[in-house]
């Protein structure tokens, strides 16, 4: 079922660019601040979200609202339910709102084409979101930096616990239908884990969407993203690994690890079995902070991501390319680190400083107007 929820908020641009910002193939160039204030333009942006049914999401898509109040911008907002024929039928229905830019967040990586001709025919500037559109800018988290950087925590404490290659497993979930990118954060948990604890290495196109066995200490299941389809495919294939090996645990995204710690706790192997979380959420850093087996947590900051966004929408409408990759803020939190940059109601206190991919955005003004990145 599709819909479509609106916020009702246009007001008029105070503070665009000032002066030009330079990083690679990415410039902002003429308009100096002046003349961009002189402009006195509105912003109207459409916003397609994956899904709005796992906590992850709708409180990515909540934050993304959010921060288009905060500034005042118009935000157009969709729900794709992770099926590629509601993000078509979404993309269609933004391009008639005749948005400045559309940020299309799409799950179904196969359609990446169709979405691109519904885009490139209106003209609107499209920035796709985590799964890229061939065509337009990508925003996004680089997955195979946080799947190595997860790997490396959690193998530590499986050390710690005198955990080797002859006694331990590597079971990881990922979404096949959101293609190689996204699902390089399983991979390469799997490349650094083994690495790190001396099982049978494999190289990266060892391990794709249809890889159910990576070696004879590590597994793959499809947990689509979700909640019950993570829990479900963790379920059944716990039947196949002997109960007494201990467990390396890692998922696309924290609705899929929340599931996957649901599925292996309730089999009675929690203890036994170590987790790092991907995203940040609100229930994995009550998982970091209270559950001993949880020691890792890959945050994304996705509540956060629509600040990054609007200050990417601002930039294009104003003449930016930008990079490749504009790189969303990510960093692998531990149990000694996520009062840092999370309080205990799980609200973001501090974002990482801003990184040669994404620093362009400064030059906007909008990240300002949050006042919580760090160093800006």
């Amino acid at each position: 079922m599709n819909w479509k929820k609106a916020t009702s908020i246009t007001t008029t641009r105070r503070t665009i660019l000032g002066g030009a910002a330079l990083l690679g193939g990415s410039v902002l160039c003429g308009l100096s601040l002046r003349s961009a204030q002189a402009n006195d333009r509105k912003y109207k942006f459409a916003f397609a979200n994956v899904q709005e049914s796992g906590e992850l999401f709708k409180q990515f898509g909540d934050g993304f609202k959010d921060a288009a109040e905060k500034v005042g911008i118009a935000l157009s907002r969709y729900n794709n339910n992770n099926d590629g024929v509601t993000a078509l039928n979404n993309a269609r229905l933004m391009i008639e709102e005749q948005p400045d830019v559309v940020f299309e967040y799409n799950g179904v990586e196969g359609i990446g084409n169709s979405l691109r001709k519904v885009f490139e025919r209106s003209k609107v500037p499209y920035v796709a979101i985590n799964v890229p559109v061939p065509g337009g800018h990508w925003f996004n988290l680089v997955n195979k930096d946080i799947g190595i950087d997860a790997a490396r925590v959690v193998v530590a404490v499986a050390k710690e616990k005198g955990w080797t290659a002859d006694n331990t497993t590597v079971l990881v979930a990922q979404a096949s239908a959101a293609g190689v990118e996204v699902n390089d954060c399983v991979r390469y948990f799997y490349i650094a884990a083994a690495e790190e604890m001396g099982m049978q290495r494999v190289g990266p196109e060892a391990i794709s969407a249809t890889t159910t066995v990576i070696s004879p200490t590590g597994i793959q299941v499809d947990g689509k993203g979700a909640l019950e389809s993570s829990y479900s495919a963790v379920k059944n294939v716990l039947q196949t690994i002997p109960k007494d090996r201990n467990l390396l645990l890692f998922a696309v995204n924290d609705d899929s690890a929340i599931a996957t710690w649901r599925a292996v706790a309730e089999s009675g192997r929690g203890d036994k079995a170590l987790i790092a979380g991907l995203g940040g959420s609100v229930a994995a850093l009550k998982e970091l902070r209270t559950n001993p087996q949880w020691v890792g947590e890959g945050s994304v900051f996705s509540t956060h991501w629509g600040q990054y966004l609007l200050a990417m929408g601002v930039a294009i409408v104003n003449g930016a390319t930008p990079p490749p990759l504009t790189k969303a803020p990510q960093i692998v939190l531990t149990k000694k680190d996520v009062d840092a940059y999370y309080n205990a109601l799980g609200k973001v206190i501090l974002l990482p400083p801003l990184v040669p991919e994404n620093k362009y955005l400064a030059a906007t003004g909008i990240l300002q107007k949050f006042g919580n990145v760090k160093d800006l």
